[in-house]
């Protein structure tokens, strides 16, 4: 679970159970979903304006995977920090930036891929003239997150 941001609002919510739930457009006979994005409710990061919405976790799929869409305001960045108990990989939808791990910058743009192994300290810029939107997924939803610079508490917003 995430560390709270110091005087973090009491709307904030821990990372795994960011989206309750969506409405369900359709559905499998084992327990298969579907979603619309639109339906389902965007979220903003307490510190810094990032926005994501949470598409797959346990609370709305009962699987243990956690998968969302991060959008960045151009020159946007997330605070330096690692995961344990999960790997997570992302993939470029829109727009260009760059990736720090373990102090190494790496290039972003539409089309890329990034993997990062449990443990590795990373953090994420958007360019200054450019949104960077992308897929995350991590292999597991509950999990705990250190910060290394201020925290990340993500707050509920609206719909669409």
């Amino acid at each position: 679970m995430a560390k709270p941001a110091e005087g973090h609002n009491e709307g904030t919510v821990p990372h795994h159970k960011l989206h309750e739930t969506a409405h369900v457009v359709g559905a499998g006979t084992t327990g298969s979903k579907v979603f619309n994005i639109d339906e389902i409710p965007d979220m903003s990061s307490h510190h810094d304006g990032r926005r994501k919405r949470v598409l797959l976790n346990t609370l709305n799929t009962g699987s243990a995977m956690l998968v969302d869409i991060l959008a960045y305001a151009p020159g946007g960045t997330s605070p330096l920090h690692r995961h344990r108990g999960t790997e997570h990989f992302f993939y470029v939808l829109e727009g260009r930036g760059s990736i720090v791990i373990s102090d190494v910058p790496h290039p972003l743009r539409a089309g890329s891929v990034v993997w990062i192994a449990e443990g590795e300290v990373h953090k994420v810029f958007a360019d200054k003239d450019s949104p960077l939107v992308f897929l995350e997924y991590f292999s597991a939803g509950q999990h705990e997150t250190d910060f290394i610079e201020t925290a990340c508490a993500w707050q509920p917003g609206s719909k669409g």
